[in-house]
């Protein structure tokens, strides 16, 4: 079978002791980290920051909320739109395999790019009827601090905490990706903030709550008339970062692309995570476009999980914290990755425009 990387500990990035085997320890980490962001596109990792304690928390208001009903859940619906998602989507409203239409065998789509570029964002629109849905429900909270994109607040009688327990992870996971980005950059041997804009509050950041019902098997394996439904079709994210946390530990579903195969040849292998708490951190589509390609976004899909042979495939819960830059900042190539030897492979675009067009197509 085959196997990722082992998980890493990031402790020596939170020690606030300033010796020599310290800093020695931070930048073997650092560079231990670029090199398996290098190669697989993700790594996971324990002792990031954030207590498992607060995850476990994060996770039992995940649940309570789900449980809610429907009318409950949709009274903090997501309108849809180019705007950032915010509140509850129900059950495959948005439509991930839109992204990327050059990754699935299915041949048609509502609506598809027309190139199978990774980053390109032109849309195009299709005659077919044909649809590939995620079996997947979702809530998205962004930036305590976003008075243009708010979050909707759900009525604290509904479910007591809600709101600031969600809140408090978001800001202690924000933290902590401001500190594993930095180590990207020490790892990079670029200068601090050249990949992380300094005090911009998470504006732009997106944390979402992932819902996977419980489903008959044949739901995911075949298709029913013009429907094709998976858990999550495969896909890239549109951030810098995702730090992404799942419910429990195992292989759940989650599947990251195994690189290096034969040319044609695209095969995913489940990823486990070993321990409560720990976070899988995958590289997304603005830090492969800033480093001009030299860390390539994370191609990963939700499947189902090992060993599944049941009829009936179980519930999943994860949560992803989608780590973007201000809706201003430029997600063209940093100079730093640019060259005579290697020119520029992305174009400029802001990081909110590249946004809208990717929702146009998401929702």
């Amino acid at each position: 079978m085959f196997r990722w990387p082992p998980t890493l500990d990031a402790s020596p990035l939170l020690s606030t002791k300033k010796l020599a085997n310290i800093s020695q320890a931070r930048r073997a980490f650092a560079v231990e980290l670029v090199s398996q962001l290098r190669q697989h596109g993700f790594a996971r990792l324990r002792n990031y920051g954030v207590p498992p304690q607060a995850i476990s928390r994060l996770f039992n208001q995940h649940r309570l909320f789900f449980n809610l009903s429907l009318p409950a859940k949709l009274s903090v619906r997501h309108t849809g739109g180019e705007a950032p998602a915010r509140g509850y989507s129900p059950l495959a409203y948005e439509k991930t395999a839109i992204v990327r239409p050059d990754l699935h065998d299915a041949p048609n789509l509502n609506t598809s790019s027309s190139s199978s570029h990774p980053h390109q964002v032109e849309v195009s629109t299709s005659s077919s009827k044909a649809q590939l849905l995620d079996a997947r429900e979702q809530f998205a909270i962004g930036p305590p601090g976003d008075y243009s994109f708010p979050t909707p607040q759900l009525a604290e009688v509904l479910l007591p905490g809600f709101n600031g327990t969600t809140r408090g992870a978001f800001m202690k996971i924000i933290k902590a990706c401001d500190v594993l980005l930095a180590a990207i950059e020490l790892g990079l041997d670029v200068p601090p903030g050249t990949l992380n804009p300094p005090d911009t509050g998470g504006l732009g950041t997106e944390l979402n709550l992932n819902f996977y019902p419980e489903v008959a098997r044949d739901v995911l394996d075949g298709s029913a008339g013009d429907v094709v439904m998976r858990r999550i079709w495969p896909h890239s994210d549109l951030g810098v970062i995702s730090a992404l946390f799942q419910d429990g530990v195992g292989a759940s579903g989650l599947e990251l692309e195994v690189r290096g195969l034969s040319e044609g040849r695209r095969e995913f292998a489940p990823v486990f995570v070993e321990q409560e708490g720990d976070v899988v951190l995958l590289v997304s589509d603005t830090l492969e476009r800033w480093t001009n390609g030299e860390l390539r976004a994370a191609l990963h899909r939700v499947g189902l999980p090992p060993g599944t042979e049941t009829s009936r495939v179980p519930e999943r819960r994860s949560a992803v914290m989608f780590f973007r830059p201000p809706p201003t900042e430029d997600i063209g190539p940093k100079s730093q990755f640019v060259s005579a030897e290697k020119p520029a492979r992305y174009d400029h675009i802001t990081a909110g425009e590249y946004l809208r067009l990717n929702n146009k197509k998401l929702y």
